[in-house]
């Protein structure tokens, strides 16, 4: 595995700058799509249209990209022919705007005297530069950059099956993180997911909504941990916000027959819901909820067929191809892809599907205030308020439709999703732009923007903190080692480990999270948590394991997994004492234990006798 952070780039800000340039090519790629297409009388209804550039250029090249890269090992050079496309593209366009600032006599600079103003341009800058900070965030650096990488070395996604996250939970979000990586860019994914927003604004824009809205929606406290990191999640939810946003404010002819630009509309709304899926499964919650509306919405009988064969052609080009891959990647049922991130017929998977949908969090409180000041980020904040002014809205026929998603989604996901904030933040947005869709018949109370400019304030802190911790790290190379020292999970770890690996190339088992910092190819912890190796349903495992042949076990003395493995080692090979200890960006969840590092010689020839048939495998988030 190649490393992921280029210990031969003296200036790591180039590692930035190819991001943004890439980011402006996908800007103007868009643009010129929508054009070709003529997307832009559609999303005009809705939105101020170049605000939907990006987000309509990286739909397109998902559809067209993600399949090639699930079933053709050539993929990679195709990834690499599209984003040098790509970045050329924005190099060419950069120049041309700088050409044209040039020439203009009068630049103005818009500014507005209304607080709340001031205060979203603040926020929403500090948002900007904290998604120009190196990698740091744990899921980050376990399974998403591991997936990226992988994809780029073998033109292909990982089908591991001891590797639970990676092989079972990556989509296509993987592929942009790989295309930010091919041209250097480490934080080309979470600049991505930051441009999210840039597509809710245009919204905004549109209806001319006042600035506490656009408040509502940028200073969420879930979006410090969305924004600063590569995790392909707030951007598939601005854009399955922006497909609902053409359901419920689009322009809806009455007539019985279905014009041409409504098929248009119906094939948009329906190829960013199904591209969702792709990306995480459980967006298939609220991309049935809104195609289900969708429907309802055209009771005549030749627009719902048509609508039904829309829905039905786009999950077979965009959703399938996927299933296909899974099924002959992992077998098991076929069928329970329909309704499933994986089929749970193999041994292990039924009790990680358990953990996954067993996520949540104690009480109800986080929709408004976090439940500590170290769980800040994990609640949806004081907007939540907001669904109070619904009442307002009373008597607008859609308001009901709101009012009944709402509670299909709260139902569906307490007994079978994700209870937490972060899975929340959809239906927060769904009202929080329906309110400022109809803005001109609310009136907002007064004490509640009082009290929500505070949160911005405290908000406003926080991301300056992230700044100053995280952001600093694009400035040198000296100064990105202590931001990752400090902040990125098992950086220091396997900084030690690569070192004494550097000239053996072997693979690895390893029980730290974050193993795309590993050179040496890794053997996931996954398989530990969610299977017992002593039994004999645990042998195709086993014969993974076997077949992958690991020459090392690697791991610290602050854990216990370790033990599963240690008859099958035959000797010491190195060890450091006290050299790492657990790296968190949350200074309020510090822990400055310092823990031993232990490489012993492993022979995978003496399993499955030499594993040790105890439990010794807690689960564990470090």
């Amino acid at each position: 595995m190649e490393p992921i952070y280029h210990s031969d780039l003296e200036i790591p800000i180039i590692s930035l700058l190819n991001g943004i340039i890439l980011i402006i090519g996908f800007y103007f790629f868009g643009k010129n799509i929508q054009k070709i297409f003529k997307i832009n009388l559609i999303i005009k209804e809705v939105s101020l249209t170049d605000y939907q550039n990006i987000l309509v250029a990286i739909i397109f090249s998902s559809i067209i990209l993600y399949p090639i890269c699930l079933f053709f090992e050539f993929s990679s050079h195709i990834l690499k022919f599209f984003t040098y496309g790509i970045y050329i593209f924005g190099v060419i366009n950069i120049v041309l705007l700088v050409r044209s600032l040039i020439s203009k006599k009068d630049i103005n600079f818009f500014f507005h005297k209304d607080l709340n103003y001031i205060l979203f341009a603040l926020i929403f800058v500090g948002l900007l530069f904290l998604s120009f900070a190196p990698v740091t965030n744990a899921d980050a650096l376990d399974y998403h950059m591991f997936t990226a990488k992988y994809l780029l070395k073998n033109g292909m996604y990982p089908g591991y099956l001891t590797n639970f996250h990676s092989s079972y939970l990556s989509g296509s979000g993987e592929m942009f993180i790989a295309i930010g990586l091919l041209v250097g860019s480490e934080q080309f994914g979470s600049i991505l997911q930051f441009s999210g927003l840039i597509s809710l604004i245009g919204v905004l824009k549109k209806y001319k909504s006042p600035y506490f809205f656009y408040l509502i929606i940028i200073s969420s406290p879930v979006l410090i941990f969305f924004v600063s990191a590569p995790k392909p999640q707030l951007f598939t939810i601005c854009s399955s916000v922006f497909a609902y946003c053409l359901i419920f404010f689009g322009d809806h002819s009455k007539s019985k027959k279905i014009t041409f630009n409504e098929i248009k509309k119906f094939f948009l709304i329906s190829i960013i819901l199904m591209s969702s899926i792709t990306v995480k499964f459980s967006f298939i919650l609220s991309s049935a909820i809104l195609l289900l509306f969708l429907s309802f919405n055209y009771l005549s009988l030749n627009k719902l067929i048509k609508i039904l064969f829309i829905i039905l052609i786009s999950y077979i080009v965009v959703v399938l191809p996927s299933l296909i891959w899974k099924y002959n990647t992992f077998s098991g049922n076929f069928f329970e892809l329909f309704y499933s991130p994986f089929s749970t017929e193999r041994y292990g998977l039924a009790t990680f599907k358990q953990y996954l949908t067993g996520l949540s969090e104690a009480n109800l409180l986080w929709f408004i205030l976090p439940t500590s000041l170290g769980n800040f980020t994990h609640s949806l904040g004081l907007g939540s308020i907001c669904i109070l002014y619904l009442y307002q809205l009373r008597f607008i026929k859609n308001t009901l439709y709101i009012i009944s998603i709402l509670i299909l989604f709260l139902l569906i996901s307490y007994f079978f999703g994700q209870f937490t904030a972060r899975f929340f933040l959809e239906p927060y947005l769904w009202i929080a732009l329906y309110l400022a869709r109809y803005h001109t018949l609310i009136k907002i109370n007064v004490f509640h923007e009082f009290f929500y400019r505070i949160q911005s304030l405290i908000f406003f802190g926080v991301i300056l903190y992230g700044v100053s911790n995280l952001t600093i790290g694009v400035i040198n190379a000296e100064l990105r080692d202590k931001v990752l020292e400090k902040n990125a999970m098992s950086y220091t770890f396997f900084r030690w480990v690569n070192n004494e690996l550097k000239d053996t190339n072997a693979p690895i088992i390893t029980f730290q999270r974050s193993i795309a910092l590993s050179d040496n190819f890794p053997i996931s912890r996954d398989h530990l948590f969610y299977v017992n190796m002593s039994k004999p349903e645990a042998s195709e495992y086993m014969k993974e394991i076997k077949r992958i042949n690991p020459k090392f076990l690697v791991f610290s003395s602050g854990g216990s997994s370790y033990k599963k493995y240690i008859g099958c080692t035959t000797g010491l090979y190195s060890y450091k004492k006290e050299i790492f200890s657990i790296a968190v960006r949350n200074p309020l969840n510090n822990n400055n234990k310092k823990f031993d590092i232990y490489i012993y010689k492993l022979d995978a020839s003496l399993m499955p006798k030499c594993i040790n048939p105890d439990r010794v495998d807690n689960y564990s988030r470090q």
